[in-house]
């Protein structure tokens, strides 16, 4: 049986029109998104935000699998990891 571990990525939109339509997307594979409010793109409208949720995935798969999820939507992903890593300055 395989660990589930509960992941934090941001993620990107460059067209804030399809948040809406990402936000389902995330949500049919089980994660949240929260728009970071305070991250400013000086060159457009591009949309910041968090993803959360849980996987039996390596982080490196978690970001092609989530890639897959935001990129047809025009969508990426800048940063990833386990949730642990976020919240822990020394993790393992």
């Amino acid at each position: 049986m395989s660990q589930q571990h509960s992941f934090k990525a941001e993620v990107c939109f460059l067209d804030p029109n399809v948040v809406p339509q990402a936000v389902e997307a995330l949500a049919a594979a089980g994660c949240e998104f929260e728009i970071n409010h305070d991250a400013i793109d000086d060159c457009g409208p591009t949309v910041f935000g968090w993803t959360t949720g849980s996987t039996e995935l390596s982080e490196d798969d978690l970001a092609d699998w989530l890639l897959a999820i935001v990129d047809p939507l025009g969508g990426d992903v800048i940063e990833w990891g386990y949730a642990k890593r976020w919240n822990d300055p020394y993790p393992d």
